[in-house]
């Protein structure tokens, strides 16, 4: 059976049912870019699903679920890499007695249906049916109606769509409300997938990183923020970092995490949003953490700054990729090198900063140095001379709890923006 082409000219339900209806076994292969999976079929009936980059592992899965714990996990997969290739996380589980079959079923078929709503939501790519391509060491044998799926992943779209118009983006951040609707039910009552997700909303987290926190997957936790929103529970504000690259943007580097968002803290009077990033590197979804504030205007209303003032400071956290990194680089005005001086040695970290920095072309950089021990400071001078940094990039003594001297810092930065 010879069936290939493009998604543009055959939807996916309508190649699923060709499937079906010749009773097929095999593969079918679906790629767009660098994303790509396969959907399996036995006669005609779909039994196992994958795609690359895989968003949630079967072993998280079951994590998030509440089926195993976090460290079951760990030691199944210290199993799974001793027992070599082919070994499979859903069977040691299985085999260990830790889950049992039904559960092990249900995640099963819960990934299969999330691989094929991922699909049914691309409207391109490239697809090939293998005839007679199958899986070998499949984790549980799981047989599936295609209409049932069919119907699901439809279910979803339409869903996801509501969602979507509703909230705008996942990027927005969710605040707690109180509305007249709440008011008038008189009482209010929570179900435990709504505890799950409303414990995480503090104003301060966007959406994606509510959905990362509260254990459901990201289909059924926006559902349940949406149930929220509807309500009048909570309202949605727009994203900071929406802001980087649309106007002046300064990002923070430094080699140690909670000292670049306590500069962040210090300089917003600590009105920062959390928000997550998803980038696709070397063909895996990557979660980029960014912390993102604005800095407030020169008469410290932040209400009252106009667009063209408005400039937007963040930091990323130091263990993202580099290739990471480098996409936010070519959003950013500027940039501001957190630097430790206690001593020649503490510089090392910001010597790789610096060099990341430098390959990025000519840009405005400050470096800001800080103690972290009550022990001598270098001074400025012997901080350029180690560093390597000669007249045109300001190096700056700061302390990190005091807005007066780190708002200083970010001015410097953008004074370089303006030359």
């Amino acid at each position: 059976m010879l069936l290939q082409g493009n998604l543009k000219e055959f939807s996916l339900p309508n190649i699923f049912q060709l499937v079906k209806m010749s009773a097929k076994s095999g593969a079918l292969t679906i790629r767009r870019g660098e994303e790509w999976g396969k959907i399996f079929f036995r006669h005609g009936l779909i039994y196992y699903a994958f795609s690359v980059p895989q968003h949630l592992p079967l072993g998280e899965r079951l994590v998030k679920t509440g089926a195993i714990s976090g460290e079951q996990l760990k030691t199944a997969l210290a199993a799974q890499k001793k027992a070599g290739e082919g070994a499979r996380i859903g069977a040691i589980l299985l085999a260990s007695g830790i889950i049992d079959r039904a559960t092990l079923e249900q995640a099963v078929r819960e990934q299969i249906q999330d691989t094929a709503f991922k699909f049914f939501s691309w409207m391109e790519g490239e697809f090939e049916f293998s005839a007679d391509e199958q899986v070998t060491d499949e984790d549980i044998l799981v047989e599936m109606n295609v209409e049932n799926v069919i119907m699901e992943g439809c279910r979803r779209i339409d869903e996801w769509e509501l969602i979507f118009e509703q909230l705008g983006s996942l990027e927005r951040v969710p605040h707690l409300a109180y509305s007249q609707r709440v008011e008038d039910r008189g009482e209010m009552s929570l179900t435990a997938e709504e505890w799950r997700v409303i414990v995480h909303i503090d104003g301060r987290a966007d959406i994606n990183v509510v959905l990362r926190d509260c254990g459901l997957d990201r289909f059924h936790g926006a559902k349940v923020i949406y149930s929220l929103y509807s309500s009048g529970l909570i309202s949605v504000s727009e994203p900071a970092i929406e802001g980087i690259g649309q106007g002046l943007s300064v990002a923070i580097r430094g080699p140690i995490d909670i000292y670049n968002e306590v500069f962040l803290n210090t300089l917003t009077d600590s009105n920062l949003v959390k928000q997550l990033r998803v980038e696709l590197i070397d063909e895996k979804e990557v979660e980029i953490p960014v912390v993102a504030g604005q800095l407030p205007s020169s008469n410290g209303d932040e209400e009252q700054a106009t667009a063209d003032e408005a400039v937007i400071v963040f930091t990323a956290a130091a263990s993202v990729p580099e290739q990471a990194w480098r996409r936010l680089a070519g959003e950013s005005s500027a940039w501001v090198l957190l630097a430790n001086a206690n001593d020649q040695d503490s510089l090392h970290a910001t010597r790789v900063d610096l060099e990341f920095v430098h390959s990025l072309g000519d840009v405005p950089l400050v470096v800001a140095t800080y103690v972290s021990m009550a022990d001598d400071e270098l001074t400025a001078k012997q901080v350029a001379r180690i560093l390597g940094v000669d007249a045109t990039v300001p190096v700056i003594p700061c302390h990190l709890r005091d807005r007066e001297s780190v708002t200083a810092v970010v001015k410097a930065a953008l004074e370089l923006v303006k030359r």
